[in-house]
């Protein structure tokens, strides 16, 4: 069976029965379907289609005597025209409803949430943070951060995000730990604006122990406490804005980290 029939849009049983009825000239159904090599019930369904798309003709006869014929092979010039232009007439049709279906889809978005296990699933999550676009809203509880390997980490984190210029705000969880890592940091605050936040004004952060990020359309979390460490990613615009607005509404009332 040649290829080039079902290049320009046959399907491969019409393709079988309009070159089985050029082969054969006109033809009862049971004829046609033994050349194709087809069955007599998709047979006839074959036929009414290639008929539709005027490539065949009834000829004569009639019941189990009825004979078709293949259309000159010219026909086929104006099957492919006009599918042309139907799918140009669907491409237009497309285009219209472009604009409300993108707006569907933005009101069905669904969110994606990827999360890895441990210390390293952490570290991958949080590097994610490094392509943000825009500046990162965070809130920290640094207890959580308190192992040698998170902290050394940390370190290489902030020199990546300050050398990508991104900034970054943190709502500081205001606990003895957090005073005593402000006391000692050293790190640059060009990319960085501190303020802290009482843990009374956040209830259950403490049991959190871990921080969040909020940039683009995404949330990242770090859950730290033992023995479940993971980092959570949640992709959505809608969740990203709430918690966006919620972290401004935080901001304006927490008070500035001064050294």
């Amino acid at each position: 069976m040649p290829t080039n029939l079902k290049n320009i849009g046959l399907e491969e049983s019409e393709a079988r029965v309009y070159e089985a009825l050029l082969a054969l000239g006109p033809a009862t159904v049971s004829e046609i379907t033994a050349k194709a090599n087809i069955t007599r019930t998709l047979g006839y369904d074959v036929l009414e289609r290639l008929a539709l798309h005027g490539l065949v003709d009834r000829v004569s006869g009639a019941g189990a005597k009825i004979k078709y014929s293949a259309n000159h092979p010219r026909s086929l010039l104006q099957y492919v025209k006009n599918r042309e232009n139907q799918w140009a007439r669907r491409s237009k049709e497309a285009e219209r409803l472009l604009p409300e279906l993108v707006s569907l889809y933005k009101i069905a978005e669904k969110p994606t949430i990827r999360y890895q296990e441990g210390v390293l699933g952490i570290k991958n999550i949080f590097s994610e943070t490094l392509e943000a676009k825009g500046e990162i809203f965070s809130i920290l509880d640094i207890e959580g951060w308190n192992s040698e390997e998170l902290r050394a980490w940390g370190k290489g984190y902030n020199r990546e995000r300050s050398a990508r210029k991104i900034h970054e705000r943190i709502l500081f969880l205001d606990t003895p730990s957090g005073r005593e890592w402000m006391h000692h940091y050293r790190g640059s605050k060009k990319y960085t604006d501190f303020r802290w936040i009482k843990p009374s004004d956040l209830p259950g952060i403490l049991e959190f122990g871990g921080e969040i990020n909020i940039y683009d359309n995404r949330v990242a979390l770090a859950l730290l406490q033992q023995p479940n460490r993971m980092g959570v990613l949640i992709e959505s615009q809608a969740l990203a804005n709430i918690l966006k607005g919620l972290f401004e509404m935080a901001w304006r009332y927490s008070k500035p980290i001064r050294k």
